[in-house]
């Protein structure tokens, strides 16, 4: 902004981020990190043998095998294995990202009108990404931000047929910091 320059900047949206992953895709892309032998043996039996039923008042369902999610609660291992599955979407895109376990926001600087094709270009890219390791955005819940600019540019995401225009909001809690979009204090409402 001290250049006279804007960024807008998008927020994600992970429906049940955890509970997401697919675990032979996670046990895929663990491969690729090298990790093998009884390691990789162990991993794959935490993921894959784990069974659940749902009670309600007395009554349950039956037994069915959970075929996704990392679990939660137990030290690190969920936040560091969602991490692992998400690990490469940077090198998916040209703008700058920023990940924090299940919080990722991309932005771009906008100089002109052509930077924001960047950013859309980006998105499109992460839902390429999407696509080849099942994963979903919850476009209704991403949010752009446009920072110091008035290019007011619209930036939409999901699958072709299901396409979304993201909100745009003046305000975001950013890991724990409320920012807005002129970069003072937020309205406390």
């Amino acid at each position: 902004m001290d250049e006279g320059y804007g960024l807008d900047v998008v927020y994600l949206d992970y429906p049940k981020a955890f509970d997401s992953v697919p675990h032979r895709r996670l046990i895929e892309k663990l491969k690729t990190f090298g990790i093998k032998g009884k390691l990789l043996h162990w991993l794959d039996n935490f993921l894959r043998s784990r069974t659940m039923k749902v009670g309600l008042r007395g009554t349950f369902s039956q037994l069915l095998e959970v075929l996704s999610g990392v679990p939660q609660g137990i030290a690190s291992w969920g936040r560091l294995l969602f991490s692992l599955y998400m690990n490469e979407l940077p090198s998916w895109i040209k703008c700058d990202m920023s990940m924090f376990a299940d919080d990722t926001k991309l932005w771009c600087r906008i100089t002109k009108d052509a930077d924001s094709l960047v950013l859309q270009d980006d998105l499109d890219s992460l839902q390429s990404w999407c696509d080849i390791w099942q994963w979903k955005f919850n476009a209704d819940k991403c949010k752009v931000m446009h920072i110091g600019h008035s290019l007011k540019t619209r930036y939409y995401m999901g699958e072709a047929s299901s396409r979304k225009e993201l909100n745009v909001v003046q305000q975001e809690r950013d890991l724990g910091v409320i920012v807005t979009s002129d970069l003072k204090s937020p309205v406390i409402v």
